[in-house]
């Protein structure tokens, strides 16, 4: 049972895995409805090559328990044997979960947002206002529900010198088909800057629109975004760690500890930059 087990967790990953960046991403379908298709699969194929590997093993050398049918048919064997079984699926289904260290978890995310068709692309309509409000001014985006869509806007938005005041989402009315609902995002913005309470420029409008209907376009920005910032909070990790240590050693250099007893020895100079630093001896510092 350890290998039906093994066998049937791995290919319920690796045929979910499969589905959901083929078939996940033509017909729209969730992760979760691929690794359900995935453990179909499995299902049928753990039958198949789970027992083949409980024969490969017999082979092998391991031994058999040997029971005759009187024997089998003894309630304490059939309960030992349903308890082996069980540990034994446990055991196999846990060695399964390995594989897991060799894809890409993200890869069908990514993958599904890169699936934004033409149609989709165009059904976005962007309305920069400077009418509704005084202070501000209100941008609406209408379009299809994409995952990623509202960072990737808010990012450009910010990336434009634009402060973010209100940011509003809801469905529209009669806007949702059989492939999904649409939505309107509101985003009342201003000109940055320390006390300001400025809308946008009228001649900067036509710009500001076009720049929040490019990122309608590129949702994968927020995806982006998001690995360059886990690679940069390693990276700041990483350096703290080095200038902690820097900052020892020249501590280190810094001090000269003279026990009693014992004749004091010259020490060595210390490069600073364009100057040397010698550290004089008690002996030397008398003399003077």
């Amino acid at each position: 049972m350890v290998g039906f087990g093994f066998m049937d967790n791995t290919i319920m990953i690796q045929a979910g895995n499969a589905i959901d960046c083929t078939l996940g991403v033509v017909l729209g379908m969730s992760t979760l409805s691929a690794a359900a298709v995935g453990q179909i699969v499995s299902g049928a194929g753990s039958v198949i090559f789970g027992g083949t590997l409980e024969r490969m093993f017999r082979a092998a050398g391991l031994p058999s328990a040997g029971f005759s049918s009187a024997q089998r048919a003894l309630p304490v064997v059939q309960k030992v044997g349903m308890f082996g079984n069980f540990v034994g699926v446990v055991i196999g289904c846990t060695l399964g979960l390995v594989n897991l260290l060799f894809i890409d978890t993200e890869r069908s995310s990514v993958l599904k947002l890169q699936a934004l068709t033409d149609e989709q692309g165009f059904a976005f309509e962007v309305e920069a206002n400077n009418v509704e409000r005084n202070d501000a001014t209100t941008l609406k985006v209408r379009g299809p529900d994409v995952d990623g869509l509202l960072a990737s806007m808010t990012s450009a938005l910010t990336a434009s010198g634009y402060s973010l005041v209100e940011l509003h989402a809801s469905p529209r009315e009669g806007g949702c088909t059989g492939t999904g609902c649409d939505v309107e995002d509101v985003f009342v913005v201003r000109q940055r800057g320390v006390g300001v309470k400025k809308q946008v420029d009228d001649e900067d409008l036509d710009e500001l629109a076009r720049t929040l209907l490019a990122a309608t376009k590129d949702p994968l920005s927020a995806h982006s975004l998001k690995t360059q910032v886990h690679d940069l909070a390693e990276d700041n990790a990483s350096l703290a760690e080095r200038i902690k240590k820097l900052e020892k050693e020249l501590e280190d250099r810094q001090i000269m500890v003279v026990p009693g007893g014992i004749a004091p020895r010259m020490a060595m100079p210390v490069q600073f930059k364009d100057r040397n630093v010698h550290h004089e001896t008690v002996e030397n510092a008398a003399m003077k």
